[in-house]
């Protein structure tokens, strides 16, 4: 996988996040039972520091990959 692939496909899951979220926000002007405040302390709200560590991994993941591009790129050089 080359770094510009990661770096799409983090943004798609951010951008997919904040999509959900915004989504969300729609539909809970509808729907206001308990089963909502359940859906959303039990699905949605587990979801935010899991999509922020995996964005947090990818970006350090890319830093790394982008450092093995270069080195290969350019042997012998530390």
């Amino acid at each position: 996988m080359r770094v510009a692939e990661l770096s799409v496909d983090s943004t798609k899951l951010y951008k997919a996040h904040v999509e959900l979220i915004q989504a969300w926000e729609l539909t809970k002007e509808h729907w206001k039972d308990d089963n909502a405040q359940h859906f959303e302390d039990n699905h949605l709200t587990p979801l935010d520091p899991l999509v922020k560590m995996l964005l947090d991994a990818t970006n350090r993941l890319n830093e790394v990959f982008a450092r093995v591009e270069r080195e290969l790129a350019s042997p012998g050089q530390d």
